[in-house]
């Protein structure tokens, strides 16, 4: 249907490049998987090959499934979007700021809309507040907090800003899922597996905690390059301790969670494309991806130094998702998507009917160096064709 040659050679010289050992890459119509290409290996020790039963470590890709959940329950009329977060988590009536110093009581209430927008002035606990960010970290090493609990705690790290005054990439999506489990009454696995996975026959996707013994072997490794060769090295941390990879962690990580195959991840594009593929309706997937910031937001969305990948001023962000919303040299009006720590990364593009799908497992993800690339010579790929 397309001729691929450049693309395949593009996705070739992320390997030669020592940006990643192996990868995958996709992409699709309504239909399903129009390309699928592995390349390289998912562990540099054993020389195991990148296949379509190598399972991918999500990370922030799975912030999406949580946004879809959410708006399931929203669908429903049990979520409201402008409701106050206090209302499902008490705790947070009497959120804190970080003001010059000094820790004060929010004057703005953060309502769930600013939880999907990521303007809620909670971070991924990068700054020091106080010691607060500190002693937040050193109680939840041991790991007893489950999904709900770790919302309601987090409480006690003040916010970065006043929530609705700017953008802040962090733990907006994990707070959310928190509140998915309390309004459902069931924990984000199950809930996941009975409104999204089961419907869709995605039978290859989990938390990391819950993935089945017989399957582990089909977990991709982290790797980095010496300089010589690919080697295998230890997984990216989580954003938190609590959110490490131990099995007997409680938390469910709205945010950064989801292992999974390309494959399955292909079929929840897919759905996505053809307008909600009945797991939210269209009218709902077209206020998710419509832009949700307001100027003095999208500033601080457009940051150079927020996310190379990122691409420029013409994109935005949405309920969740990346977004384009201005027409520029590369790239599709209305194009939305996101992309994951180890170098996951889709988008989907309803103008051109397409969505793709890449993944691969590297620290540093090194997002900049292939991204833009790649999304250059599929548009490339496919418009030839059109033409």
């Amino acid at each position: 249907m397309y001729d691929n040659t450049n693309l395949l050679e593009a996705q070739k010289n992320v390997i030669k490049s020592g940006i990643a050992a192996g990868n995958a890459l996709l992409y699709g119509d309504e239909n399903g998987v129009i390309f699928n290409s592995c390349m390289g290996v998912a562990d540099a020790e054993k020389m195991t090959p990148v296949s379509d039963k190598t399972y991918f470590h999500h990370y922030s890709m799975t912030k999406i499934f949580t946004v879809v959940s959410a708006l399931i329950l929203y669908e429903k009329g049990l979520l409201d979007l402008d409701a106050e977060v206090s209302r499902y988590i008490p705790e947070y009536a009497e959120s804190t700021v970080f003001d010059n110093g000094k820790i004060i009581k929010a004057e703005n209430k953060m309502t769930v809309r600013h939880l999907f927008t990521m303007t809620s002035g909670l971070t991924y606990l990068t700054d020091e507040f106080c010691g607060k960010t500190t002693e937040f970290e050193r109680r939840f090493k041991k790991g007893d907090l489950d999904t709900v609990g770790f919302a309601r705690e987090l409480v006690t790290v003040p916010l970065a800003f006043e929530p609705g005054e700017q953008f802040r990439y962090g733990l907006s999506h994990d707070v959310l899922g928190a509140i998915i489990e309390i309004i459902s009454n069931q924990s984000l696995d199950v809930f996941f597996d009975e409104n999204i996975f089961k419907p869709l026959g995605m039978f290859d996707t989990y938390f990391y905690q819950k993935i089945p013994t017989e399957k582990k072997k089909y977990l991709s490794k982290n790797t980095s390059f010496d300089g010589e060769k690919y080697v295998n090295i230890p997984l990216l941390s989580r954003p938190v301790p609590c959110f490490d990879n131990a099995e007997n962690n409680k938390v469910l990580s709205g945010g950064s969670g989801l292992v999974g195959t390309a494959l399955d991840y292909a079929k929840f594009l897919t759905a996505l494309l053809s307008g909600g593929g009945g797991i939210i309706k269209p009218e709902t997937l077209t206020m998710m991806t419509n832009p949700a910031l307001n100027s003095v937001q999208r500033k601080t969305y457009n940051k150079k130094e927020f996310d190379s990948s990122s691409f420029g001023d013409e994109h935005t962000f949405a309920l969740g998702v990346r977004v384009q919303d201005r027409e520029a040299k590369s790239g599709s009006l209305g194009e939305y998507g996101w992309s994951g720590a180890l170098g996951t990364w889709f988008f989907v593009s309803p103008r051109d009917n397409l969505w793709f799908l890449y993944m691969h497992q590297h620290s540093p993800a090194k997002h900049g160096e292939y991204i833009t690339k790649i999304r250059d010579e599929f548009y490339n790929t496919i418009r030839e064709k059109i033409k």
